[in-house]
């Protein structure tokens, strides 16, 4: 048996009113890849802030390598030699590659000026030991999400000369092919280094590939632990949800009908986009597959109204869409899902029933005041009729698990009853079950008549739920795959194109 480089013994946390944690035991092995599954609110975050220093455990013990600690803060975390990446990146984006990964620790000279060269150095060090090159001169804005990942990894490295177990909080929730492949051999080079990977992730298909164990978590409690070899998926989702889900992705019923958006030569230098043209059907879900920094979520902000377009032309209908204008969008029949719920769907701080009649408050008034009463009516059945887990309509969105916040923006466009919606990454961050539930929905509009353009970088949800799929490369339409001839392989394939990978210039000097 190898040895054990952490153990947390009985841990119980509870917040007012909520039992997070419940007499969990979860323990790793040095240098193991160790997965942490379950659906939102099962406690995986607070199990792992209470490694992190973040929180403190109302009860149970914590050891590493057996000897038990007190891990009070983050900094006697770090100290510990426990780094942790969470889902948000903590980057600044005009601060250049050496600055974000050195923040507050950049070493300065005898007369106090920060010394430049060591800075180069001690950043360069970080990044070999994940086997990666970036300019240490660029600016983290001007970086792909994937370099950016690279970049919060590497500054977690630099805070420890003896990094022993690092946390990493849904790393791949934006990256897709190469940019995945180029997380999973950071990982096995860590891991090769003996460090030890806890690996959150709702993409249950990552943790076959890249985890040796998995624990599984639900409402607090540990459901089991086995090694990933001995587990299937479908036996690994009956262990989060409770239940099993067959059909995930649900068959389509209804027919297809004609023509519905009609997108002719659009083009837009800002946003990247080149030449564009489609169609979507009516009662189509026409998936939008390709690498980040493909294009897509900038198509979509363009087909909506807030992105620049120089050229082209988008009729819903058969009636031109003014472009640039998003209340003109929405008004003739169009919704946008975005890509980041938190940022640009929801406002956190307000109640479920003010971000979900937000798009339709001129239908709701009486002359000029709302009228709370037909309001209220409004938001308890799209409540109701999406499953929305809240204590009350009052109840402030930012507290909601990120499955549930997700049917809020839902909802908020299904009060306008739209003809088209765009949903980019419509399952990014959320559970299994709340997937399965997003998968129905997006279906059961689709056979209503409802136009959908999905935007996914899981290919498995890409080919699962599309009637069609078009595929972009570098601002443009790389190619289109029916239902029937899409594979992960003819994707990506089309989705890279002839783009090349860049070597590193290892004699430019610091």
């Amino acid at each position: 048996m190898a040895e054990l480089a952490l153990e947390m013994l009985h841990i119980t946390k509870e917040f007012p009113g909520v039992v997070a944690l419940d007499d969990v035991s979860f323990s790793c092995r040095v240098g193991e890849v160790h997965a942490l599954v379950g659906e939102n609110g099962a406690g995986k975050s607070t199990l792992m802030k209470i490694l992190a220093g973040v929180y403190h455990p109302d009860q149970g013990e914590i050891r590493l390598r057996g000897k038990t600690v007190q891990l009070t803060n983050p900094a006697e975390a770090q100290r510990m030699g426990i780094g942790i990446i969470y889902q948000e990146f903590n980057l600044l984006p005009w601060l250049t590659v050496t600055e974000n990964i050195l923040l507050g620790d950049l070493p300065r000279t005898r007369l106090g000026v920060i010394d430049w060269a060591r800075a180069h150095e001690e950043a360069q060090r970080a990044l070999d030991r994940l086997g990666v090159c970036l300019d240490l001169r660029d600016r983290v804005i001007d970086l792909s999400v994937a370099q950016q990942q690279l970049v919060e990894i590497a500054k977690v490295l630099s805070l420890h000369t003896d990094l022993s177990i690092i946390i990493m909080d849904e790393p791949s929730a934006v990256l897709a092919g190469h940019e995945l492949e180029q997380l999973f051999q950071v990982i096995r080079t860590l891991q090769s280094q003996g460090v030890t990977v806890v690996y959150i992730s709702h993409r249950l298909d990552e943790v076959f590939q890249i985890a040796e164990r998995v624990t599984v978590l639900r409402d607090g409690r540990v459901v089991g632990t086995g090694e990933v070899k001995d587990m299937d998926k479908p036996t690994l989702i009956r262990m989060m949800v409770g239940r099993s889900l067959d059909e995930t992705f649900p068959p389509a019923q209804g027919s297809v009908g004609g023509p519905l958006l009609e997108v002719r030569n659009l083009s837009s230098g800002r946003l990247g986009l080149r030449d564009i043209s489609f169609t979507v059907n009516r009662g189509e879900i026409l998936g939008l597959a390709g690498l980040v920094g493909a294009g897509r979520s900038e198509l979509a902000t363009a087909l909506f109204g807030v992105g620049p377009v120089d050229s082209g032309e988008v009729l819903l209908d058969g009636r031109p869409v003014a472009l640039g204008r998003p209340r003109r969008a929405i008004d003739m029949g169009m919704a946008l899902v975005p890509e980041n719920r938190k940022l640009q769907g929801l406002v956190l701080s307000q109640s479920v029933r003010n971000n979900t009649s937000l798009v339709v408050l001129d239908r709701l008034k009486d002359f000029w005041l709302i009228n709370d009463r037909r309001e209220s009516e409004l938001v308890a059945r799209q409540v109701e009729g999406l499953d929305i887990k809240t204590p009350s309509l009052e109840q402030e969105v930012g507290y909601l698990s990120g499955g549930n916040q997700q049917k809020v923006v839902l909802a908020k466009w299904l009060c306008s009853a739209p003809k088209l919606i765009i949903m980019d990454e419509p399952t990014r961050g959320i559970d299994v079950g709340a997937k399965a539930e997003i998968y129905h929905l997006m279906r059961e509009l689709a056979n209503r008549g409802t136009g959908i353009i999905m935007i996914s970088s899981e290919l498995p949800e890409i080919i699962g739920m599309s009637d069609r799929i078009l595929v972009m490369s570098r601002g443009r339409i790389a190619g289109e795959l029916s239902r029937e001839e899409a594979t992960e392989e003819r994707i990506l394939t089309l989705a890279i194109g002839e783009t090349a990978v860049a070597a590193c210039d290892t004699d430019r000097p610091a």
